[in-house]
């Protein structure tokens, strides 16, 4: 399954976030979808068609799931966790920490190097780290070793996204960054790398650009942020 865009407002010749439907542009994207779904049916809650449930540090869905995200919250009270699952997609997503002092941080960035040569297009060389916390060298294998091996969520499986599922999560409608802020509360930055490398150029990766959605390529030293990802093919 796929997610829609986000996008609940129509355009006209002159204007954005107009009402829908416009008659001289008709079939807009706001008019289509999830997101023009007036009576949607969600397991949990979300931005136009989306839907999330929040889950804990052991894998359970939050008891409340209504409350705002807090650095120093609780889960018990429903304003703190460490995932989120898509209920379109059926992914889960690491959720980051708004403390800089922890290896989970938002604001640590990394280069992109991952051991498999499936992965990696032959491209052995790597340097460039990133900066980070807690996770030596600042790399996108290393990040990926350290949460597999904190289980997080109950889970040791975690990888980066293809550009696909990253993608799948970007809320169009919202200015940077294009997240939905109840429940990805911690992301300030748009460059994300994915687990793809650009097959024209093995030394470039794929990342996807959270102020508008769009996907790029670049230097695999280039550090930038990364969110994990579990499920899925």
């Amino acid at each position: 399954a796929l997610n829609d865009t986000g996008i609940v407002k129509c355009v006209n010749e002159d204007q954005v976030q107009q009402v829908c439907p416009q008659s001289s542009l008709p079939g807009q994207d706001a008019q289509s979808g999830r997101d023009a779904s007036t009576n949607l049916a969600k397991l949990g809650g979300g931005v136009a068609g989306f839907d999330w449930t929040k889950i804990d540090s052991a894998g359970k869905p939050l008891a409340k799931q209504g409350s705002a995200w807090s650095e120093s919250g609780d889960e018990l009270v429903g304003t703190h966790w460490s995932c989120i699952q898509d209920n379109i997609t059926g992914l889960v997503w690491e959720i980051k920490e708004t403390n800089p002092n922890h290896p989970r941080y938002f604001g640590h960035t990394y280069s992109w190097w991952m051991a498999s040569e499936l992965l990696n297009g032959g491209f052995a060389w790597h340097t460039s780290p990133g900066t980070c916390t807690g996770v030596t060298p600042c790399e996108t294998q290393s990040y990926v070793d350290w949460v597999n091996q904190q289980g997080l969520c109950g889970h040791n499986d975690w990888r980066l996204p293809s550009v696909r599922e990253l993608v799948s999560i970007a809320v169009l409608s919202n200015e940077i960054p294009a997240f939905d802020k109840n429940y990805f509360a911690d992301t300030i930055k748009p460059r994300f790398f994915t687990g793809q490398t650009y097959a024209g150029d093995s030394s470039r990766a794929w990342y996807v650009y959270f102020s508008d959605g769009s996907v790029s390529s670049t230097g695999k030293s280039d550090a930038s942020f990364i969110r994990l990802v579990r499920g899925g093919n």
